[in-house]
């Protein structure tokens, strides 16, 4: 439910501003500042809190700091033991060919690809991010793996909510705003597929993922 909540805000950024948050804001050097996480505050009814935020100094200043442990509690997800309120289990995907290229916000006609099968935010476990810290998965870096056993990747600490319970895995959000279950057997192919926003692979979601949301 968290991560539609987040996926509705995403959405309703990109409907008032004509596209999705960049993945953040950067000063006059290149260097990030600024999470999307902070850009959705008014769109997840909070924006009491994101007028308090202020860009005129980086995410861990002095002011901004203040404001550490009052993330919404959408950015966690209760599997994973150790989030508390700063931590964040949800991130974006960082990098060429996603939806999330960096510093530029993307349209939803960019995504040549079909938006119910093209990831947007992601599940991690023990991210280390805190929700303001403009920080995310580096598609570079991410192993294609569900649950990876070394690396970081796509991962969670329970399992699916269906009964008979499904396979452990963790829940993704696509482009179209749906929510779904990647089991820790999908494939890389799969996940590779899925990460970018204009290969022209052609994925059977039913055969790499299951339905669920917690």
């Amino acid at each position: 439910n968290n991560l539609k909540q987040i996926s509705f805000a995403l959405h309703c950024y990109h409907d008032f501003y004509g596209s999705f948050p960049p993945a953040y804001i950067a000063d006059e050097n290149g260097r990030p500042m600024h999470s999307w996480r902070v850009l959705i505050l008014p769109f997840m009814e909070q924006q009491n809190l994101y007028e308090e935020y202020d860009f005129g100094e980086p995410w861990d200043g002095p002011n901004n700091c203040r404001l550490a442990a009052r993330g919404p509690n959408e950015f966690n997800c209760l599997s994973n033991p150790s989030n508390g309120s700063v931590e964040c289990c949800f991130v974006a995907v960082v990098g060429p060919g996603t939806i999330w290229p960096g510093g530029r916000a993307m349209s939803l006609s960019e995504c040549s690809d079909s938006p119910s099968s093209t990831l947007l935010v992601v599940e991690i476990a023990n991210s280390g991010i805190n929700w303001m810290e403009p920080s995310d998965l580096d598609v570079s870096d991410t192993t294609l793996e569900v649950n990876p056993k070394h690396g970081r990747g796509i991962s969670s600490r329970h399992a699916g909510s269906r009964r008979p319970p499904a396979p452990a895995g963790a829940h993704v959000a696509f482009v179209d705003a749906s929510v779904r279950f990647l089991p820790e057997s999908t494939r890389p192919e799969q996940l590779r597929a899925m990460l970018t926003r204009s290969g022209g692979e052609s994925i059977d979601l039913d055969d790499a993922t299951s339905q669920g949301a917690n």
